[in-house]
């Protein structure tokens, strides 16, 4: 019976595996990707530039030492581009040019990431509560979420930073284990741990912050196994030092900008921390500005994104923490978790740190909330945990079938008796792009000049011979020349009808349970 279920289990994640990846090559193209992929280009051209200026004495380029976006590594870059040259060539077709081809061919391994992040969370959650049928509907859970899923069909930061930060976690609970279980652990985990982190960090500055995370899991190690930290220094220092080599080692090798001078890592901490765009999140009815935002910001946006069963189960903690913490291993692995989920918020608050976008920029805590919540409902009532997470499931996989492609955009039920359509920000990324460029296709607009910002999420899904005039949106008020088109959408969409424009098309979904339709773009024809 338990090799059946096994043999279920793997086909059901190959299924959704193949499923999940050709659905994300038929997504739009999102806000950031351009951006992605200028900052490819830009780290190649500094390599070539760092290689000649110390091979020929070339000068190094001050436009590349003054681009705005340098702060990023090349970890995942490394990973999706020589992937993306392959797909854009089978993707490729009349309905998409070359150049969108190779931005949405990166989808699939966003895809990737996030499934290699659903394995890690079951893989953790199993070393919690060492049981089939509730680590198989906790990944279910996690999987069908329509928020995280919807993310993963297209975000190049956001997926592969969670699921890089899941996989650090995973393989440090391995080596605190071992020192439980062993009172060691091998050296080869630790270079392991310490390149899987500097990728991390590669992808964001941000991963700095696992550092703490590896920290409690130390701390609450020592206490619990009454170790003193001068003796665990002592017996583990070369250990420790091995660590701390192949972690700057990487970071050093996956941040070209670093080669120039090592020390602008920590530059890169305090500006990243300070991010230079101050754009404005609209958080229950509220502009909450980036740079200045108040310390409900984030409890806010947690509250109607994560899943009723998730946040009841959090709230059960202070009942179920006694059924948890039982021994050495749960207590660091179940602690760490805790103690991460609760830390990290607290820090990037107190910071004010640059966030917007709703939660992107802590969307790698989001497993670890799952985690807690699915594993103190479970501890709570097994029973109310196995009815609660078939229902959750359940309305998932509708919700993923009713709004897509934009999952990502879901609120949870309790939020659903709000006015969300104008109480928060929606679709800020502009995957209505694309469905916008197959209803100009489709209708063959006479107008031929098109203004759109950003012009991405819809120049490559349009004819190169019918369509070749792009402006930008913000010269929607201007004497530009009358008529165009003009695609109001991601942000553009809480301004007002422009002068002399009409909607001639609208995209958008319902929600279950909220009577208000979401609009995530609109058409219009100005006279």
């Amino acid at each position: 019976m338990h090799n059946l279920k096994s043999k279920i289990f793997y086909l059901f994640l190959f299924l959704f595996f193949v499923t999940g990846s050709i659905t994300s090559l038929n997504v739009g193209v999102s806000h950031d990707e351009w951006h992605e992929e200028e900052n490819w280009k830009y780290n190649i051209s500094l390599s070539q530039n760092i290689k000649n200026h110390i091979f020929s004495n070339e000068k190094i380029n001050p436009d590349l030492e003054n681009y705005k976006d340098k702060y990023y590594g090349i970890g995942f870059q490394i990973i999706s581009q020589p992937i993306q040259l392959i797909l854009k060539k089978i993707i490729k077709n009349n309905d998409i040019s070359s150049y969108g081809a190779k931005l949405v061919s990166k989808h699939f391994v966003v895809f990737l990431f996030f499934f290699l992040s659903g394995i890690s969370l079951y893989l953790i959650i199993r070393k919690i509560i060492d049981n089939d049928e509730f680590s198989y509907l906790a990944l279910l859970t996690y999987l069908f979420y329509p928020y995280l899923f919807g993310q993963s069909l297209f975000s190049p930061k956001d997926i592969p930073f969670m699921a890089v930060w899941l996989i650090c976690t995973y393989l440090s609970f391995n080596i605190f284990g071992n020192l439980i279980e062993k009172n060691n652990s091998s050296t080869s985990s630790l270079v392991i741990l310490g390149i899987s982190t500097a990728f991390l960090l590669s992808i964001r500055v941000t991963g700095v912050l696992i550092l703490i995370q590896y920290l409690i899991s130390l701390l609450i190690y020592l206490n619990t196994s009454n170790i003193n930290i001068i003796t665990f220094i002592k017996k583990f220092y070369l250990k420790i030092l091995i660590f701390i080599f192949f972690l700057f080692l990487f970071i050093y090798l996956f941040y070209p900008l670093y080669w120039m001078n090592p020390l602008i890592f920590i530059t890169a901490i305090q500006e990243m921390g300070r991010f230079y765009n101050d754009v404005c999140t609209n958080t229950f009815g509220t502009c909450m500005y980036a740079k200045d935002l108040p310390p409900t910001y984030i409890p806010i946006w947690l509250s109607v994104k994560l899943p009723l069963l998730i946040i009841l189960g959090i709230f059960l903690i202070p009942f179920t923490e006694k059924k948890i913490f039982i021994d050495n291993k749960k207590n660091v692995f179940f602690g760490t978790i805790l103690t991460t989920s609760i830390l990290v918020p607290l820090i990037l608050i107190l910071r004010n740190v640059t966030l917007y976008d709703e939660l992107r920029h802590i969307m790698f805590l989001i497993p670890l909330f799952f985690i807690l919540g699915t594993v103190s409902l479970y501890m709570f009532s097994r029973k109310f945990f196995f009815i609660l997470s078939i229902l959750t499931i359940s309305l998932f996989v509708i919700e993923n079938i009713k709004i897509h492609p934009y999952q990502y955009v879901w609120f949870n039920l309790p939020s659903r008796a709000l006015d969300l359509t104008s109480d928060f920000e929606l679709e800020y990324q502009g995957l209505s792009g694309k469905e916008i460029a197959k209803h100009i296709s489709k209708t063959d607009q006479k107008e031929k000049c098109i203004l759109v910002s950003p012009q991405h999420s819809v120049k490559p899904f349009l004819s190169t011979e019918k369509y070749n005039c792009y402006a930008q949106w913000q010269l929607i008020d201007t004497n530009y020349e009358r008529p165009f088109l003009a695609v109001q959408h991601v942000r553009n969409l809480k301004k007002s009808m422009p002068y002399k424009c009409e909607s001639i098309y609208e995209d958008g979904f319902n929600l279950l349970f909220h009577k208000k339709r979401f609009v995530t773009g609109k058409l219009l024809r100005c006279n």
